[in-house]
């Protein structure tokens, strides 16, 4: 939701914030605005370095080739080229005389796409962190072992700082997701009911491991929890609004909630 709301190209962007609409209230957890930061926004920063460095669309679009024959790569060459989407729907205001002005005779077809995306794919990224806050009407759960910083540009490359936990002994999350083991093992059951992918079989053995007794939660398992975060901490007469019913709704759903799509 918060990256359809601030990244995503029209539609999806119009969908997420007419469904927030729809709520007197909503709450935004600070786990989403780091999964956000570490996710989606850490992919768009990656194609707008592209940019940067190659200084020629062509050449970005054959590191895009490149990276998309490496099936670990795949999601991200997916989210690279929502981010061309988004850019593409968000500002045509950047025309060839403009940058002739700035480039003389070197403003080829290739300078100015690449300029036309870079530019465009900076606002985009600057104005989302900056808004990620603005979404909902509260912000909520705030960690305090999460340094949100903030996200500068240095030599022209945006610069995302710390996207991880720093714990001291272990994630902030941990005392309270160990109150209720039941919750814990209820999630795990659900998980078992679908597919065997990666995330599931991470997520199930974090939840299997916080249920036991003085198990620490480290950083890397924080991220692992993904959509189970979400689904405990979600009020009673809450609903979440996610765009991965998928994932969400049988762990919601094994704690008596619900999880809905925009």
């Amino acid at each position: 939701m918060l990256a359809d709301a601030l990244l995503k190209p029209g539609p999806r962007a119009n969908a997420a914030k007419s469904a927030l609409r729809r709520y007197d209230e909503s709450l935004l957890p600070v786990y989403s605005i780091k999964e956000f930061k570490a996710g989606v926004l850490t992919k768009y920063v990656w194609l707008h370095g592209k940019l940067v460095t190659t200084r020629s669309w062509e050449k970005t679009l054959t590191q895009l080739r490149k990276s998309a024959m490496s099936p670990f790569r795949m999601r991200w060459v997916s989210t690279a080229i929502e981010a061309l989407e988004a850019a593409e729907h968000k500002d045509r205001a950047i025309t060839l005389g403009h940058l002739v002005g700035k480039y003389g005779a070197l403003a080829t077809p290739d300078v100015f796409q690449c300029d036309r995306y870079r530019l465009t794919l900076r606002r985009i990224i600057m104005r989302a962190w900056k808004k990620r806050r603005q979404l909902t009407s509260t912000v909520v759960h705030e960690l305090s072992c999460y340094p949100e910083g903030d996200i500068v540009e240095e030599r022209g490359l945006i610069e995302l700082g710390e996207v991880d936990c720093c714990p001291k002994d272990e994630c902030c999350l941990a005392e309270e997701l160990r109150r209720h083991p039941e919750s814990l093992l209820k999630m795990k059951a659900a998980i078992a009911g679908e597919p065997r992918k990666d995330e599931n079989v991470k997520r199930s053995q974090v939840l299997r491991s916080l249920a036991r007794p003085g198990h620490k939660l480290t950083t890397k398992q924080c991220r692992y929890l993904g959509d189970a975060v979400f689904a405990y901490f979600c009020p009673p007469d809450a609903i979440i609004l996610t765009t991965n019913t998928t994932d969400l709704t049988p762990l919601a759903e094994a704690l008596g909630k619900k999880a809905e799509a925009p």
